[in-house]
């Protein structure tokens, strides 16, 4: 993968099969990221219709593209946004859930990279039928340069990330697990369990050892938290496991 785009749904605060349609990830007013229907590698080679999350207009070859649900009736000019804003929450969720990403595919945060979608267009030069999203944050009065707006989520990103330059490739983090499925074992399925213990779901022993238990309860923490229950560690749950909390 080669980059992250990033929108908001235009629709509610809460995720819609359209939603989960076209995005690979969506995440709801309350910070819970939602898996859409298309895995990131499915908008790599050959594009089918149907067969990818198609979110940007001639870009989604190798591009991730996350929503955040909401901004439904929004007015750019004179600025409303509408009665399901984004938030705060959305906010916190989408920096760590980038982080993940941007290390898992070593994607480096610049604006090239991770922009939204309002900054495709001025940033790589692909025509998008005037989109705003995300030009607006919480706290602002009005929407904003979308590159000014950008380079803001960016920074959130890097935060997330423990990054204070942002220059260059990124390395894969080593404190950061890769994805994890039944079989795998070691220190990085060990974290995975202990994250899954801390939030309250019993998967017997601490052992590093990615057995039945560990995906039952991947499964059961996966249905709490709304993302696609496949049992196995992916980005998403990831992002989900490391947020700071109890129970989803």
């Amino acid at each position: 993968m080669e980059r992250i785009i990033l929108h908001w749904s235009a629709g509610t605060h809460a995720v819609s099969a359209l939603d989960r349609q076209h995005y690979h990830y969506v995440i709801d007013r309350s910070g819970i990221v939602v898996e859409g229907d298309h895995a990131p590698e499915d908008n790599l080679g050959v594009l089918v219709s149907g067969r990818y999350a198609a979110h940007t207009l001639n870009c989604n070859t190798a591009s991730i593209g996350i929503a955040l649900a909401g901004m439904a009736g929004a007015v750019e000019t004179p600025f409303s946004s509408g009665p399901w804003p984004i938030t705060e929450a959305q906010l916190k969720a989408l920096a760590q859930l980038c982080a993940g990403l941007c290390r898992r595919y070593q994607i480096p945060v610049k604006r090239e990279t991770v922009l939204s979608h309002a900054e495709v267009q001025p940033t790589l030069k692909i025509a998008q039928r005037g989109k705003w999203d995300i030009a607006w944050l919480p706290g602002m009065t009005k929407p904003g340069n979308p590159v000014e707006v950008g380079d803001n989520i960016r920074a959130r990103i890097r935060e997330a990330m423990g990054v204070v330059v942002p220059s260059g490739p990124l390395s894969p983090a080593p404190d950061i697990p890769p994805a994890l499925q039944r079989g795998d074992v070691g220190e990085p399925v060990r974290r995975a369990q202990a994250l899954l213990v801390a939030k309250g779901f019993n998967l017997g022993q601490i052992d590093g050892d990615f057995g039945p238990k560990t995906r039952a309860a991947a499964v059961a923490f996966q249905r709490a938290s709304r993302l696609r229950d496949t049992g196995n560690i992916d980005a998403a749950t990831w992002a989900a496991l490391l947020l700071k909390g109890n129970r989803p």
